[in-house]
């Protein structure tokens, strides 16, 4: 069985696609998280491109900070969709074809047998932002389907605004922390300073 990098490698037609990412990492500084971004936009950027639009330098890397950071506002990001949309690109079959940061690390450890143990350094901000990055995904596909809901005349719900939280619960004082605020934090449960 396959991996997900390289069903999206032949699915998009990423030639070459393994031996330009252990290129990069070999190479490089980047990290798995950058090869995370980089594989990311060369997905959106080939199926701009399968959609018949001209991409210049630099628009795909735009288009994906637009759809996946978390500090773009809601409005920019809607208009970046209807965009793609508009211009034929299946926004959320791509978004549901993004790898994550474990998927490229699984990926350059089995397939292409390359270690990342000198990756890891333990940094909640880098963890942070990949969270944010999933509740915006997480947030995409659910606005993606209300809106087609909504075309079909299945849903009804004028203009809605989606929000996506995570809950961690301690498993010690069974207290229920928001992920993003535990980890924008001190990242310690309350019960523990008190012990």
């Amino acid at each position: 069985m396959t991996c997900k990098v390289d069903r999206v490698r032949d699915k998009y037609d990423l030639y070459n696609l393994d031996a330009r990412l252990e290129h990069r990492y070999r190479s490089t500084d980047e990290g798995v998280r950058q090869l995370e971004d980089w594989i990311n936009c060369q997905i959106l950027e080939r199926a701009m491109e399968k959609a018949g639009m001209t991409v210049l330098d630099g628009e795909e890397r735009n288009y994906y900070r637009l759809l996946t950071n978390d500090e773009v506002l809601d409005s920019a990001r809607r208009e970046a969709r209807g965009e793609l949309r508009e211009a034929s690109v299946d926004v959320d079959e791509v978004e549901s074809n993004f790898v994550s940061y474990q998927t490229v690390r699984k990926h350059l450890n089995e397939c292409l047998d390359i270690d990342t143990s000198r990756d890891y350094n333990p940094d909640p901000g880098a963890d942070l932002q990949q969270i944010k990055k999933m509740r915006q995904r997480v947030t995409n596909v659910i606005e993606g389907s209300l809106a087609r809901l909504s075309r079909e005349d299945v849903a009804h719900i004028e203009d809605p605004s989606v929000t996506v939280s995570f809950k961690i619960r301690c498993g010690n004082c069974r207290r229920r922390h928001d992920v993003i605020e535990f980890l924008s934090g001190n990242a310690t449960c309350t019960c523990q300073s008190e012990a």
